[in-house]
């Protein structure tokens, strides 16, 4: 049986290796266990058994432990300048070992690999068995919960690397970016030109959530009004945009919830 417990204090010490007052690491820590909590709440809303629920639980835990290695090498979390952070954890993980110190048992060993691998992609690979499936879907979904909470609370200056309030709030949107998400659509990395790109991009994980809890937890907590309306845009054409959008995203929410 997954021992949840033990795990957590296996990463509180694997986290100590790190500066863990230092603003970005701080976050992560953060984050870490919120999407531990939005897992364990979108995996009993599944009604799985209490094994699955662990499981999803200490994914969770795991999922971005490369996070840690990649902001004291670059002190950036933009993959594409640095290295992909699931990669990088999966490679913390399993190369030396390390994942004995989180579980003994190692006939989960798959699972928690693809679902950390498929944690932050486009789109889940191709030829998953239904239970890596079903917990790299869980995992995706409770990344984006919580990355919500983390854009409407934690400073901005930890969120998009090099940016802060008011270069946010005097940005524009592309306009690929603008209709991509009018569309529905999750924004493609290489789109993103602007500061403002990168925060509406992080606003279009909406469009990509697997359950109804999900969305459903996402309205609960007001979470889409509390990031978009965070901004004081400055930038008329921004503001105009981003009303736009909003009305959008609040109505996607609610034709899904119907």
């Amino acid at each position: 049986m997954i021992d949840f417990e033990q795990a957590k204090i296996a990463f509180k010490q694997y986290i100590q290796d790190y500066d863990v007052e230092y603003g970005k690491i701080e976050l992560k820590i953060r984050h870490t266990y919120g999407v531990v909590e939005a897992s364990e709440y979108i995996a009993k809303k599944l009604s799985l058994n209490q094994e699955d629920i662990e499981l999803a639980k200490l994914i969770a835990l795991l999922h971005d432990i490369g996070r840690f290695e990649q902001i004291k090498s670059f002190d950036c979390f933009i993959d594409s300048k640095t290295t992909d952070h699931a990669i990088l954890g999966n490679s913390i993980l399993f190369e030396n070992n390390l994942i004995r110190n989180f579980i003994k048992e190692k006939q989960y060993d798959r699972i928690i690999s693809k679902s950390i691998l498929n944690h932050n992609k486009l789109t889940i690979e191709n030829n998953l068995e239904d239970r890596e499936l079903l917990h790299a879907k869980i995992i995706r979904d409770a990344d984006k919960i919580d990355n919500f909470r983390v854009k409407a609370t934690d400073d901005f200056e930890n969120i998009i690397d090099n940016a802060n309030r008011e270069m946010l709030e005097n940005d524009v949107i592309s306009d690929k970016v603008f209709h991509d998400f009018m569309d529905s659509k999750v924004i493609v990395r290489e789109d993103r030109k602007t500061y403002m790109d990168f925060w509406v991009s992080y606003i279009a994980f909406l469009f990509d959530f697997n359950f109804t809890s999900s969305l459903a937890y996402i309205k609960e907590m007001d979470y889409m009004n509390k990031v978009m309306d965070r901004l004081d845009y400055k930038n008329r054409d921004t503001k105009q945009k981003m009303e736009i959008m909003k009305k959008h995203a609040i109505g996607y929410m609610e034709d899904k919830l119907k």
